[in-house]
């Protein structure tokens, strides 16, 4: 470990200059000096590469090569962090400065998962959202997995499996065989981060199609009904928030 860096946030990138929203966000919720970023670049152009390197500072981590995709990137993040805690973040997406790193440690240091609230955004209104609390009550299994960008643990725990590649849910087998482990699970209901809309597996209803249909088998012999309740509970909170507009600004909040 690097001096009192506890906690490392695995930032991937490939030619998305919104990294430096992101990361600005992740210097306002480190409240407590503790956190080390770790940039897993696929090799973009010169240009973003300078952007980031004016964004980090000398005990951060900045990787920039060709790879095989975000899943790829995720692998080398886990592989590059030396801190007892990690979380993640997507280049387009940022922390809301409402859970703090203060808080994050203090709670790894009891569990070996904590959970937040996230809420995807885009045009500036709340499109959705994804609530802690089904992953904290083991509600995995049916469908309603954890935020993702609002999951911390123990690094013993989540450098214990890796992504999958060439599987577009990745990411859900691997928090599936993270919750398999049956870890113990602090969750809050404040939101945490603010994802964009857009993103690798809901770039488009195809994309969310064929997403959910690879995820079937990942959840054993509910797989067809959890992936019934995963998208109508995405259904559902798009609706609620097409009905009930919500504004946000969408810029980090400075660490009080």
């Amino acid at each position: 470990m690097t001096g009192n860096r506890r906690l490392s946030i695995i930032l991937p990138s490939y030619n998305d200059s919104r990294i430096e929203r992101a990361i600005r966000s992740i210097r306002c919720f480190d409240d407590i000096q503790t956190v080390k970023i770790v940039v897993i670049d696929g090799d973009s152009t010169n240009d973003i590469k300078e952007l980031i390197k004016n964004c980090l500072v000398s005990y951060d981590v900045f990787i920039s090569e060709s790879d095989k995709g975000i899943f790829d990137a995720l692998n080398k993040g886990l592989d590059a962090c030396d801190t007892e805690f990690i979380g993640w973040l997507g280049s387009d997406d940022i922390f809301t400065g409402k859970v703090l790193a203060s808080r994050v440690v203090a709670a790894l240091e009891k569990s070996d998962l904590f959970v937040a609230d996230v809420d995807f955004f885009h045009n500036g209104f709340v499109t959705r959202k994804t609530h802690a609390l089904p992953s904290r009550l083991g509600l995995m299994k049916f469908g309603l997995h954890n935020p993702h960008y609002a999951t911390f643990g123990s690094a013993t725990l989540l450098k214990s499996e890796r992504f999958r590649l060439g599987l577009r849910g990745s990411d859900i087998e691997y928090f599936i065989k993270i919750f398999n482990k049956k870890p113990h699970v602090t969750s809050s209901n404040v939101v945490a981060t603010l994802q964009e809309e857009g993103g690798f597996s809901n770039n488009s209803y195809m994309g969310i199609l064929r997403t959910n249909f690879e995820a079937i088998p990942l959840f054993g012999f509910l797989g067809p009904i959890a992936v019934v309740i995963k998208l109508t509970y995405k259904l559902i909170s798009k609706l609620y928030y097409r009905l009930f507009r919500v504004r946000i600004k969408v810029e980090p909040r400075s660490v009080q």
